[in-house]
Order: structure tokens, then sequence, then C-alpha cells
């Protein structure tokens, strides 16, 4: 787990080795024919289908064809996918769906839902700002000599909504859905979130008047917002009552681990939908032959099992934001080993994927507390491709400054670091495992917390392991997510 070295190798140091009203859904079904070139629907207030030609059937390359879906004066369109399977190629240059409206920035989409393959909409959705919407369907003619893989193509859902003179508010990049009653002079638009995996922030009813401009409406009211749950696993991890050994991770248990390799096998942890919190060495590493020079970076996210991570292809890096105070020069002093990988777009939550908590107060820290720590580090001197989770207590901070004098040890153990095990506790953290999260169940919020990051260590063997103290960075986090520092 953290940087470690192999008898007395440094874990630090770089490692080689992702029902009413049927009788309207029969009449509008025959509109819901596929699409062909130049087709146009009337959008109605209950949803209706629209899907790619021939679904659920595989669809045939080399075709292409749009959609405009109109709605009445007064509405606009609002549309969700509901399956999504469309062969995946890079920046969807090849099959896509691509969503244009007046007023939104077009927006293209392949791959497979629930996959980070590709470029899927997940649970977004739409809503026009007008009263249209076009949906353009591409799958060119292969110009590749290979077999075909057969996709079923898409699953949409469309219908009108009250707009009454003002703009609803787009989910295209995870803001709530807006529900506009026409008629009067007053609307209210309710959010509703994907739960469980995203809960409404500030008003979850916000009303408006067509006496006051939508723009001075959101400087007097807080406009809600759909923002990721953190903390909270669908399937909760196995808490072993044993504290020796590695265990593996179930599916979904650890949802927010990443898999990184930048410099070698590390790890991670997601912050929101579009952060990853790491350690600084997985970046530049201290016995780095190359110290200036950069890597592409790329992280995997949303699976327990590298080889399927990578199957699945990974989200590319953004930024990177390495803390100020981590000195790469100095091999034997980790002060600082914290870093931010802000990832190029969001990633679709769900119950392989959700975020870990940040820290908000020292008890979290109090010795004895168990945690858990996870990553694809070494195990018994081999590389695995599986994610494996220990149990282990915070230790005392004496015990850990005593134990590296009687090894004769000059590593800097500061302020800014823990360190948690035993003394004659088998340490399950090994090379690979750095920047992964240390995690601890935060009772009184009732989410697991990111404490510590894995750090660095002395050997695989028995002792301790050493971790960067997450709350001493949570300001800096913040600002940096905030796009303040």
């Amino acid at each position: 787990m953290p940087g470690v070295r192999v008898g007395n190798r440094l874990w630090g140091s770089r490692y080689t080795g992702r029902s009413g009203d049927i009788w309207w859904f029969l009449l509008w079904g025959v509109l819901q024919a596929c699409p062909t070139q130049g087709s146009v629907l009337l959008a109605q207030p209950l949803p209706q289908e629209l899907t790619s030609p021939g679904y659920p059937e595989p669809y045939v390359k080399g075709q292409e064809s749009f959609t405009d879906i109109e709605a009445p004066e007064g509405f606009a369109v609002r549309l969700v996918f509901r399956d999504f399977d469309l062969e995946p190629s890079l920046d969807c240059e090849q099959d896509s769906v691509t969503i244009t409206a007046s007023g939104m920035d077009p927006s293209r989409f392949c791959g497979q839902q629930g996959s980070p393959l590709g470029s899927p909409p997940a649970q977004r959705e739409f809503v026009s700002l007008g009263n249209s919407l076009r949906l353009t369907f591409r799958a060119p003619a292969s110009s590749e000599d290979r077999p075909a893989t057969r996709h079923k193509g898409f699953l949409a859902l469309y219908q009108a909504v009250g707009i009454n003179q003002s703009p609803p508010i787009s989910q295209a990049s995870g803001e709530p859905e807006a529900i506009n009653t026409p008629g009067g002079n007053t609307a209210k638009t309710q959010s509703h979130c994907q739960e469980p995996y995203y809960q409404v922030m500030a008003a979850e009813i916000l009303t408006c008047t067509t006496q006051m401009p939508w723009k001075q409406t959101q400087e007097r009211d807080k406009v809600p917002r759909c923002v990721p749950v953190c903390g909270r696993p669908v399937v909760p991890m196995a808490q072993s009552r044993e504290p020796l050994g590695a265990s593996r991770a179930a599916p979904g248990s650890f949802p927010w681990q990443a898999f990184t390799s930048i410099y070698g096998r590390g790890g991670g942890a997601l912050l929101g939908d579009r952060w990853v919190l790491t350690a600084a060495h997985t970046i530049y590493p201290k016995d780095s032959v190359f110290p200036g020079r950069s890597r592409s970076a790329e992280v995997f996210l949303g699976h327990t099992d590298i080889d399927e991570m990578l199957r699945l292809g990974g989200y590319p890096v953004r930024r990177v934001v390495v803390h100020p105070d981590y000195r790469q020069d100095e091999p034997r002093n980790f002060h600082g080993d914290i870093a931010l990988l802000e990832l190029q777009h969001r990633v679709p939550l769900g119950p392989s994927l959700l975020p870990v908590c940040l820290p908000e107060r020292e008890a979290l820290y109090r010795p004895g507390l168990l945690g858990y720590v996870s990553g694809f580090g070494v195990e018994m001197g081999w590389l695995t491709t599986k994610l494996k989770y220990s149990r282990l207590p915070v230790a005392p901070r004496a015990a850990c400054e005593a134990w590296l004098r009687e090894k004769g040890r000059t590593e800097v153990f500061s302020g800014g670091m823990f360190c948690a095990g035993a003394r004659l506790q088998q340490q399950s953290v090994c090379q690979g495992d750095s920047g992964g999260a240390y995690v601890v169940w935060d009772g009184r919020a009732r989410h697991w917390v990111a404490t510590g990051i894995v750090s660095w260590g002395i050997g695989c063997g028995e002792g301790y392991g050493f971790y960067t103290k997450v709350l001493n960075y949570v300001d800096w986090i913040r600002r940096v997510m905030d796009g303040k520092d």
C-alpha cells in the first residue's frame, strides 16, 4: 500500500512491475418507428419512447439520421436515456448520439451505459431552453478489416415540460431537472436527483414569478443542485474482526478506489465526481531517474479487478495539483505527500463508483481506532490484479517514533502524518498501494472518511505504516477543488 521497500526498501519509492393513459401511448406508438432522415416528433406531457433503428436488435453500420423533437409553445423538451449501447471510439468520432438544442452546447455520446469506456450519457437528463431538441444518430461504415462488434443502440424517453417563460435547468452537468407548472404566473421548480448516488443541496423548491427575470431570481434564491453522496457504499464492506492479513474486496465495497500507473502502480480515492486524491510521490517519485520528466496521466475506476478496469478504459486527467510542501529531492521526507488529479470529465456515479468523504475532526485519529486501507499492491511478493483491503488500527505516535529509533531510521515523521498498524503485526500494505486511502467510519456523520493516504513505510514485514494526515490538508483540498488555488 504506501510506497514501501522490500526488505529495507521504502514503500514511497517507485515500483514498476480502470397504466393510466395507456390509450395515449398506443395512439402515439405509431409515431415511434425508428427515425429516418429528418424525422419530426411531437412531445407530449407523458413520456414517449425514441429508439435507434431496429432496437433492441443490433443496429446496422453505414447510416445517419436525425430526429427533431418539438414541444408546444410554452413548453420545453426533456430527454433521458434508459438504455445506451453504442460502439465506443476515441472522442466518439465513430458511432455516436449527439444532442443539440438552441442555447445548449452540443453533447456527443458513445459506449455502454454504466461503463467508463467511451462517453455514455449515464442518467443525465437534457432539457431544452426553447421548445425543440435534436437527436442525431450516426453509425458510419467501418473501414477496418475486422469483425464488427454488434451493439443494440439506445432507448430514450422524451416529453414536454412547461417552462412558463422561465428556462429550465439542464441536467447535462448533474443539475436537477426542472418541472414547471404552466398556466399561472408562478412556477415551481422541483429537484429530482438520482438517489442514492446524488442528493439535493439548497432549497428543494424554488419559486419564481413572471415579474422577476430568471437571472434575478437566481441571485436571490439558491438554485437546487444534485451533488454526489460520499462515503456510503451500496455494498457494505465486510468488517472482519480479524486484523491480520489482507482480504479480497467485494465489488462495490470500496467504490472510491482508483488505480493509477503514472510512474509505476499506485492508488487513489475519488472525491466528488471529478477529482482523485492520491500521494504526490506516485506522480513525482523520490527515486525517479527523470525528476523533471512529465508523464501522461490516466485514472482507472469502477471495478475491483485491474484487468477489467483496463478493458473498460481509463479516465484522462486534465490537471495535476501537488501540494507545495512536497519535496521530491528529499528521499527521506514525505511531508506534504498529497496531490489531486482533476479528470477531464465528470464520472457517472453508481453502485461501483462513489466518492469518499473528507475528515472534519481530530477524533478520527484516536489511537486504537480501526480503519481500512485498500489497494492493488504487492501481496506475498507478487503483484495482484484483485483489489484487497486490510483492517489496521491507528497507532500511538510515540510507539511509531520509538520503533523508528530502534531501527535507526532517519525518515521524517512530521505532524502532517500519522501511523497505523501494530509493532508485531504483519504489514499488508506494500509497493503499489501508495496513494490509496485509509478510511474510518465516522459514526457522527454516518459515512466513511478518508483520514489518510498511503505514503511510506519500511519493508512489508512487521511494524507500522505511515500515512499523510488528510485532515491537515482539507482546506487546501477544498480550495483546489473550488478553483481558488
